[in-house]
């Protein structure tokens, strides 16, 4: 090695002026000594030397020039705290220690108390030498995955190598869990760490002591990369009964580009002697994502989750986490925008499978064109002075097309291949819309006016056709392959407003009550372009009336004309009055009625029963961890001794104003921090101060529901008791109502900072019994996660108890226990 060039900021070492072509920098907060007769430097207090191949810094380097050697150790202050300690670093590998000493030359160093990072792996080690090679040898050290300076767990180790970025050897090394040995350990490890240069590998099974097919093992696998983009794992299922599965996970990804995963699965179920039944399944899952920057046109990416026998229920997997879904969702999508314009088009593959139906939807493809709202008069007034120019202004104008087939068939048709039967159930059609509205305001805007137009345009091509069939006595259905167009049209007016009422009461507190009332009118206008009609096709030809399109890709409405006027109005209330708790206002809030609200409607173009069923809505929360929540249907007509409804009003048959056929309370104690609590209630606030929408309406009455990510814990327990009009009333069921009780707990608690619990509980109270229950908890332990999962009751009742490292390196090297313990 050709001598060195010291410099500093002071002065310039030159030790050789023949061959100069390495260059070491060193600094000092403290101070620089330079010893000139001895050859040696001293750097004291947050020294730093750097050179081209590595960097050192430390509280105290003494660079010894004769032996070509650089010693590093801590420094130690006033109050005898050890600070400063070396840190050596060599490219993007630092190393911490306590003392070091490293011969430039020979690029050998010897190392105590090392402290150096290896992919995940942590490395605490007595003492240690530095080949020339780059290769650390160790001796009486630490190996975990945990980073804290007392780790969780680690194994004691007696001596190792290091190999840098390509793999670590060890001796004997024994699990010690919290500072405690254990009888576990192993007498040598090799943990490759070259992430460049993968290898093929063993992925460990999980062994299943009891299940519905024997034991077993599964996902016992091999990994094989293929290259930098892709990798795969072959896994495979085999139970004492005969069962047995094979399932290949494909990784795909390009950076800045795409990425995905595809998974193809097989199983076989055998019910085992005597009668040997064998049912085989494929299943299908592919995810796939393109980066958002990698072309900002386009856009694909796919959601395929597909099942052969169209059955949840069956799986090797003990645990079955599909057990209680009954659909299977697939889409590919495809789309394209055009930046600039307010047009995107988009095209669609999907797949709907229903388990308990037993059907299967096909939709191959569905192509649609949207243009997004555009003001067409915006520019219209170089000045927009007047209210009925800036409604002008505000006309808004959407367009939308679709075109798709699809085909709803049962699953029996899959599961034998029958394509020609599923073929005859393909449905086709064009469906197109426009949509024009705008806003105003009147008397300064305290009054909301939306009125909006609409237009569709709808090309099946199949109806359906019925006819009397005098073989059978029924209603025979042919379907006729026709393109039909229909046409439909709706126009929507509606206005709202606030309005603000305050009651100032006499008292020592000055209480005032404030009442705020958000009502909205509307009326909705539908002409019957599209009639229904009637032939005498029922049994014994009677008169039975459908919709040729009943069955059509796109259903069609204004099958009648519609004139409706829409009605409702929401109501708060709460009070406030002087309280010296509050020092910022001096008055204190209570709300009284968090909501309270009537809707309706009334069709002119009814010959009778005009006037719908009256929806009401109460919210009540005496305090900000009770509510009680009512909803009812109150009929203004009258009905028989049987209980059935009766065209005339109620006050026309002596039976006063009407009766509630539908009545449900539910009252709810939310358990959650004060602070919590105060948000929920004041979420509840702002939902029914906004513009009242019906949509939001379930939220407005239960706020616990929603979901608050800043919330630690919640439990919400909730009493549910309903009332039914009993409108089929026979000497079997004589009773006028119905009557049903449920108790219901959920619960997410995060009582630690590592600790979470959750769990669902449904308890009816008339039959007293569980209906559902389920229970998680989970501990995160830094380094090492416990997780608990157990569904004692119903169909699918579960256990599985997991204690595993954290690390990926060692997910595979985990506990589990699927069979619970006898008191359970």
């Amino acid at each position: 090695m050709c001598p060195l060039r010291f410099v500093t900021a002071q002065d310039t070492l030159f030790v050789s002026g023949e061959s100069l072509n390495q260059i070491v920098t060193y600094k000092a907060n403290d101070k620089i000594v330079h010893d000139v007769k001895n050859r040696r430097i001293y750097l004291y207090g947050a020294a730093e030397v750097q050179s081209e191949g590595f960097s050192i810094k430390a509280g105290y380097i003494l660079i010894d020039l004769d032996s070509s050697q650089i010693e590093a150790k801590y420094r130690i202050d006033s109050l005898n705290n050890k600070l400063e300690y070396p840190e050596l670093t060599e490219g993007s590998e630092t190393i911490n220690c306590e003392s070091l000493k490293l011969n430039y030359r020979t690029e050998k160093a010897y190392i105590k108390a090392l402290a150096i990072k290896q992919d995940e792996f942590y490395f605490r080690m007595g003492t240690a030498k530095r080949q020339s090679n780059d290769e650390l040898h160790l001796r009486q050290g630490v190996l975990t995955t945990c980073d804290l300076e007392e780790p969780h767990y680690h194994f004691q180790l007696s001596k190792g190598v290091v190999v840098p970025n390509e793999r670590i050897v060890t001796g004997p090394m024994n699990l010690y869990v919290s500072g405690i040995p254990t009888p576990l350990g192993l007498p040598f490890a090799f943990i490759p760490t070259n992430q460049k240069e993968r290898t093929s590998g063993l992925l460990f099974p999980e062994f299943i002591p009891l299940s519905a097919y024997g034991f077993g093992f599964q996902n016992l696998g091999w990994y094989f990369p293929i290259n930098e983009r892709l990798q795969t794992s072959v896994y495979a299922n085999l139970y004492s009964r005969g069962s047995w599965g094979l399932r290949n996970d494909l990784d795909y990804a390009k950076r800045y580009g795409y990425s995905g995963r595809l998974s193809l699965g097989f199983q076989q179920f055998n019910s085992g002697f005597p009668l040997n039944d064998k049912q085989n399944k494929l299943t299908v899952v592919w995810s796939h994502r393109k980066a958002p920057k990698s072309n900002p046109f386009w856009d694909f990416s796919s959601n395929v989750n597909f099942i052969s026998d169209n059955n949840s229920k069956n799986s090797l997997d003990p645990i079955n986490p599909e057990y209680f879904n009954n659909s299977f969702n697939s889409d590919i999508n495809l789309a394209r925008n055009f930046p600039g314009k307010p047009v995107n088009t988009g095209l669609k593959m999907s797949l709907r499978q229903n388990s308990k139906a037993k059907t299967v939807s096909l939709l191959s493809p569905v192509m649609n064109v949207n243009v997004t709202r555009i003001f067409p008069f915006k520019n219209v007034f170089e000045t927009a002075d007047k209210n009925w120019k800036k409604t002008v202004q505000r006309i808004g104008l959407t367009y939308n097309f679709e075109g798709q087939n699809r085909a709803q068939f049962a699953d029996s048709l899959m599961s034998t291949a029958n394509f020609a039967a599923i073929n005859q159930t393909m449905m086709n059609g064009l469906s197109q819309g426009v949509t024009i509205q705008t806003s105003t305001g009147l008397f300064k805007n305290a009054l909301k006016i939306n009125p909006n137009l609409s237009y569709g345009n709808k090309i099946n091509f199949q109806q359906i056709q019925k006819s009397y069939n005098p073989s059978t006595n029924s209603t025979q259905i042919d379907t006729i392959q026709k393109p039909v167009m229909s046409h439909e049209l709706n126009f929507n007016l509606s206005a709202t407003t606030v309005l603000y009422a305050y009651y100032k009461f006499a008292g020592k507190k000055q209480p005032r009550l404030r009442h705020l009332m958000t009502p909205n009118l509307g009326y909705r206008y539908t002409p019957g372009w599209n009639p229904l009609v009637t032939v005498n096709a029922g049994p014994n030809q009677s008169a039975i009336t459908y919709s040729p399109f009943e069955r059509s890709i796109y259903s069609v409405g204004s099958t009648r004309a519609a004139s409706l006027l829409t009605f409702g109005i929401n109501n708060t209330a709460e009070i406030k009055f002087k309280s010296a708790q509050d020092t910022v206002t001096g008055f204190k809030k209570i709300r009284l009625i968090d909501q309270f609200s009537v809707t309706g409607n009334y069709d002119f173009t009814k010959d009778t029963m005009k006037l719908s069923n009256l929806s009401l809505n109460l919210r009540i929360s005496p305090a900000n961890w009770i509510n009680f929540v009512s909803n009812a249907n109150w009929s203004p007509y009258g009905w028989n001794a049987n209980g059935q409804t009766i065209k005339d009003y109620a006050w026309q048959t002596g039976q006063q104003l009407g009766r509630l056929t539908t009545t449900n309370l539910t009252t709810t104690m939310v358990l959650a921090p004060k602070k919590d609590r105060k948000k929920i209630q004041d979420h509840s606030m702002l939902f029914n101060e906004q513009d009242w929408n019906a949509d939001f309406n379930y939220y407005a009455l239960h706020p616990e529901m929603a979901i608050y990510y800043d919330i630690p814990w919640k439990i919400n327990l909730s009493h549910v008791y309903g009332i039914q009009a009993n409108q089929d009333i026979t000497i079997e069921n004589p009773d006028t109502w119905n009557f049903v009780q449920t108790l219901v707990l959920i619960g997410d608690i995060s009582f630690t900072k590592r600790w979470n619990l959750s769990g669902n509980l449904n308890f009816n109270v008339q039959d007293r019994r569980l209906t559902n229950a389920y229970f998680s908890l989970n501990r995160n332990m830094h380094c090492w996660a416990l997780s608990f999962y157990y569904v004692p009751i119903g169909g699918n009742k579960s256990f599985l108890l997991t204690i595993r490292n954290t690390s990926s390196i060692f997910r595979d090297a985990k506990l589990e226990f699927r069979k619970p313990p006898s008191f359970l």
